[in-house]
């Protein structure tokens, strides 16, 4: 289920600005919502004295700008120097950065070079050195402006230890990009929290809570998207201001249309005065934009524009945000002071002592033989020497950084790191990590059944990897055939969690065009949802993966959405088929896996899971075709029926789940063409059996009966 987050519009009661959360838009075409307008007509709702203060505060909050303007923005730069794009002073203010990397070890855990580069950005933006003031338009060159507000990235954590300003928190909240994803949270009265996420659940780009009181101080900060932070990297030039622009609002900016995430629609401003009315843009027109007010050109290279042809703050945003910075309002004011430079160290950073890490964090599986190659990812200051130790591997030790390391016995094995520097030395240590599989299948059967009717097999033959959610689970709740399935509860879990379960091992090589089937039931909670299901194959033991099925949202569901707990009835059940590609119809070591991928729909269930080569067809590896039992389910009686291709001694019986043999069917000579034996299955409990066929040559096919 996903995590309901009702976002709390800031009422700022520094000059009574209100600021809710902003979006950014996407170059590619349309903008992101927020809902702003809702939030704030929900509070007003709910507490009407604020709508009263809201509007007494917005009046000030012009007033005040009115009489700066009047007075000609005496502490910008602009009506110092006039228009120069050269600084004259060092800057008024300097605040303290900390980026918070929330990932799970994908291109989310952005490189420091990005985070560095996203810095040069900030500080050029910010301080007018940007080479691009120089395609400002002539209307606005005269009043954009050095904020004289600079950026550092902190040299202290809050307890005093050394820092590059960069921490990295491994999380599957990466994926789900809201409040409770602002993780490690730094006091703000002393750092700008920043938080980088691969997913926002909003659908934005990036948003800031603005400037108020009634911020909780825990969520007060930036959440961007690592593909929205600097111009390297995962990052692009092209969407390298919207940090410029979340840090705007975070100082007290609305966008230049007003406190709305709808540009386009209205004309209105943002309270400042040499930012002339408008609707907003989401394109970057330069030549015919004054549509609010005739012959009164747009300020569309504005920051806090959505044109992505930003260029430039005003002077009397420049004003704002430093009178920000001298308000106690949400704590602003001490960001810039002496004391707190002292305490963050942001004026003598010091090299720091490195913090171990590997990854990625889930269990990595490799065959018998195989080798794992592992990189080493620590932070916070670069080692100048590592010791890794190799539970199992071949070499058991090394001293690189990114070490290829053979496993050649089964088992499960763990891995540490020792990264030190002049200034300190740190270890990670990963237990149960390794799991090395036998280098032949573990299943060499023509045909494999898994009904998951013993959970002691599941859990014995399955993995059950990287459950960032619930985690798939043995049921006796629901099945699509016996009593127990697989079931996912998704309607408690977290949107964006990734949870996977994965095979054990078959050679593929035994069977003739082998196909992949399984059951399936699922329904969405609303029709909106976009829950994802995707199957993947590997061919050395789960090393690594390559996807064969994908189906989503209303597509994956197999009934109606529904806002109740889902548990599927008999007819509430699908069959999917997939498909092998040629290289893996011939492998002897494969695996599959199911990741469902949530997005807060409902319990999704798999059951019968079946890999078997095409029928009817003459299988020249065992000399068997036609191999089939009928009726199945089977009450009463059934029948198994096969044709041979030479005469051949068989063994045809029926074996249990655990491999016990439960009905010898036929020992002996056999011709050939078309044999038929009938089978009293009232003789045998209800459940699912396994019908062998076996040749004298020890080549043998299975299928699956159920007794009902």
């Amino acid at each position: 289920m996903k995590r309901n987050f009702t976002l709390i519009a800031s009422i700022a009661l520094l000059f009574g600005a209100i600021q809710f959360v902003s979006a950014q838009t996407n170059p590619s075409g349309g903008y992101l919502p927020c809902g702003t307008d809702q939030a704030r007509e929900a509070i007003f709702q709910a507490n009407p004295a604020m709508r009263a203060e809201y509007e007494e505060n917005q009046r000030r909050a012009e007033e005040q700008d009115r009489q700066s303007f009047l007075l000609g923005y005496p502490h910008s730069s602009v009506y110092r120097n006039g228009n120069q794009s050269s600084i004259q002073s060092p800057p008024t203010y300097t605040i303290a950065v900390v980026f918070h990397i929330i990932h799970d070890y994908g291109t989310e855990n952005i490189s420091d070079a990005q985070v560095l580069d996203a810095m040069r950005i900030l500080n050029e933006d910010y301080r007018k050195l940007n080479a691009d003031t120089s395609v400002i338009v002539p209307a606005f060159q005269n009043i954009a402006d050095d904020t004289e507000i600079e950026f550092r990235l902190a040299a202290k954590d809050p307890q005093g230890n050394c820092t590059n300003g960069i921490d990295r928190v491994a999380s599957p909240e990466t994926y789900i990009g809201d409040e409770g994803s602002k993780l490690n949270y730094w006091d703000r009265s002393k750092y700008l929290n920043v938080w980088v996420v691969r997913t926002i659940s909003s659908g934005a780009a990036g948003y800031s809570l603005g400037v108020s009181n009634f911020n909780t101080p825990a969520s007060d900060g930036v959440i961007i998207l690592q593909s929205y932070v600097g111009s390297i990297g995962t990052g692009n030039p092209g969407t390298s201001r919207a940090l410029t622009h979340e840090i705007g609002h975070h100082l007290n900016l609305d966008h230049t249309w007003g406190n709305t995430n709808s540009p386009g629609v209205s004309c209105g401003n943002d309270g400042v005065s040499d930012t002339p009315i408008t609707k907003g843009w989401t394109s970057c027109n330069l030549t015919t934009n004054d549509v609010c007010n005739n012959n009164i050109e747009e300020n569309v290279q504005n920051y806090m524009d959505y044109s992505y042809c930003s260029r430039m703050f005003s002077a009397g945003q420049g004003s704002r945000m430093r009178a920000c910075l001298s308000s106690s309002v949400a704590q602003r004011s001490t960001l810039v002071t002496t004391a707190t430079a002292l305490a963050t160290g942001i004026n003598n950073p010091q090299p720091c002592a490195p913090i171990a890490d590997f990854g990625p964090n889930d269990q990595q599986f490799v065959c018998a033989g195989g080798s794992l190659t592992f990189t080493d990812l620590s932070y916070n200051g670069q080692p100048s020497s590592y010791s890794w130790n190799f539970q199992g591997g071949t070499p058991s030790t090394s001293t690189d950084s990114v070490p290829v390391i053979q496993y050649n016995t089964p088992g499960t094995y763990s891995v540490s790191l020792t990264v030190s520097n002049a200034q300190g030395n740190d270890v990670a240590t990963r237990t149960n990590y390794i799991v090395v599989l036998p280098a032949v299948a573990q299943y060499n059967n023509t045909i494999y059944s898994e009904g998951f009717e013993s959970a002691t097999t599941f859990n014995s033959d399955w993995d059950v990897i990287n459950p960032q959610g619930n985690g798939w689970t043995n049921t006796t709740t629901a099945a699509a055939t016996g009593t127990r399935s697989l079931r996912l509860d998704n309607t408690t879990s977290m949107a964006g969690t990734v949870d996977e379960v994965a095979s054990p091992t078959f050679d593929l090589s035994v069977m003739n065009s082998p196909t992949l089937t399984f059951k399936l039931a699922f329904a969405q909670r609303t029709s909106t949802d976009a829950d994802r299901l995707r199957v993947f194959v590997s061919t050395d033991c789960g090393r690594t993966w390559v996807q064969r099925y994908a189906k989503t949202g209303a597509t994956l569901s197999t009934v109606s959405a529904t806002s109740a707990a889902f548990v599927p009835t008999a007819a509430q059940w699908r069959t999917e088929t997939v498909t092998f590609s040629g290289a893996q119809q011939s492998a002897a070591n494969v695996r599959i896996k199911f990741e469902f991928t949530s997005d807060g729909g409902n319990d999704i269930w798999l059951d019968d899971i079946n890999i078997q080569g095409a029928t009817g067809v003459m299988d020249p590896t065992t000399g068997i075709s036609s191999f089939d039992v009928f009726p199945n389910p089977a009450q009463d009686n059934t029948m198994i029926e096969f044709s041979l291709e030479k005469n051949d001694n068989i063994n045809l019986e029926i074996v249990d789940l655990n491999g016990k043999v439960v009905q010898q069917v036929y020992n002996g000579a056999a011709g050939p063409g078309e044999h038929r034996f009938p089978i009293a299955t009232a003789e045998l409990s209800s459940g699912i059996y396994l019908v062998r066929l076996v040749t004298d040559e020890g080549k043998y096919l299975t299928r699956k009966l159920i007794v009902q």
